[in-house]
């Protein structure tokens, strides 16, 4: 495997724990941020939480899978 995948998969896994960390923690800027703010006017603070969560398992999975099955 090559360092490219083993950084790509480093900085998708660490977007992906930072997203959960602050669905979970409810952490004020993420949800301040333009598109987010977006999100959570149109379905309400916990639904935009439970995206974010939900987007951050995605990328914590998509940063596995770089690992597991490595592209090329």
């Amino acid at each position: 495997m090559t360092l490219e995948v083993w950084i790509i998969s480093f900085f998708t896994a660490a977007i992906g724990l930072a997203a959960i960390w602050a669905a979970i923690f409810n952490i004020e800027p993420v949800f301040a941020s333009r598109k987010i703010a977006f999100v959570e006017r149109r379905i309400g603070r916990a639904n935009a939480r439970l995206v974010v969560g939900v987007g951050g398992v995605a990328l914590l999975a998509l940063a596995i899978s770089f690992i597991m099955l490595p592209p090329g």
